[in-house]
């Protein structure tokens, strides 16, 4: 009779995966311990698990040491030593994980300047449970968005496997029209665009110039005029 057991570790992340967003594991940096105290509360209300640190430096060693995996980070603006600004550029260019930054003001000129750095939420102190119950969006965003990437990423390798096939088809016979058909297929196969931080920049800059509401594909397409980009 066939075992019924499995993986333990398998089953456990299954069972995580079915709870989502519970269990969300969220980093935590704050200098001031009081606020700190009270967003860790904040979170463990909305069943997630947090990890707080109050020191920018101490974050950004934990997770290039990995020990703790992390699926986002919640950051203070005004540390010393290292500000939330420069923590959310590192985590954005080494781990590329989700970060929302979090302040007692809310001026617009450093709102913008945490989403011209890549940050996915600004949070204004005193944070309340229901702005943090749907954090957990931004995960699931980013998990999808590299699901479409990985995707993509086999069908541009079965494609350049069907190429590869025509190309050598016939016994091998590299015809000038097994020539001219591959040229043709990959010359009408448009290249991907990676979103890159510059990219994010000038996406920003361009609904500054438009207006939020009134910003429209088509429009912003127009004004980044970058080939390719969709």
């Amino acid at each position: 009779m066939a075992s019924m057991g499995g993986d333990p570790r398998q089953m456990m992340e299954d069972a995580a995966e079915d709870k989502f967003p519970e269990g969300l594991r969220v980093l935590a940096v704050d200098d001031d311990s009081v606020c700190l105290k009270v967003l860790e509360d904040l979170l463990r209300g909305c069943k997630y698990h947090p990890t707080t640190v109050m020191d920018a430096k101490t974050a950004l060693k934990m997770l290039r040491a990995g020990k703790e995996v992390f699926d986002l980070v919640i950051t203070d603006v005004r540390m010393p030593d290292m500000d939330g600004f420069k923590l959310l550029e590192l985590i954005r260019l080494e781990m590329d994980l989700p970060v929302i930054m979090l302040s007692a003001d809310c001026d617009k000129k450093a709102v913008m300047k945490g989403i011209n750095h890549g940050a996915c939420d600004y949070l204004v102190k005193p944070v309340h449970t229901n702005e943090l119950k749907n954090i957990w969006q931004h995960v699931e965003s980013r998990r999808n968005t590299e699901a479409i990437s990985h995707i993509s990423g086999d069908d541009d390798d079965d494609q350049r496997a069907q190429l590869g096939t025509v190309a050598q088809s016939n016994d091998g016979a590299n015809t000038d029209e097994n020539k001219e058909s591959t040229h043709a297929s990959t010359t009408q196969k448009k290249p991907r665009v990676g979103w890159t931080i510059e990219l994010h920049t000038k996406f920003m800059d361009v609904i500054n110039q438009i207006g939020l509401y009134r910003a429209t594909p088509k429009r912003i397409l127009e004004l980044m005029n970058v080939d390719y980009l969709t």
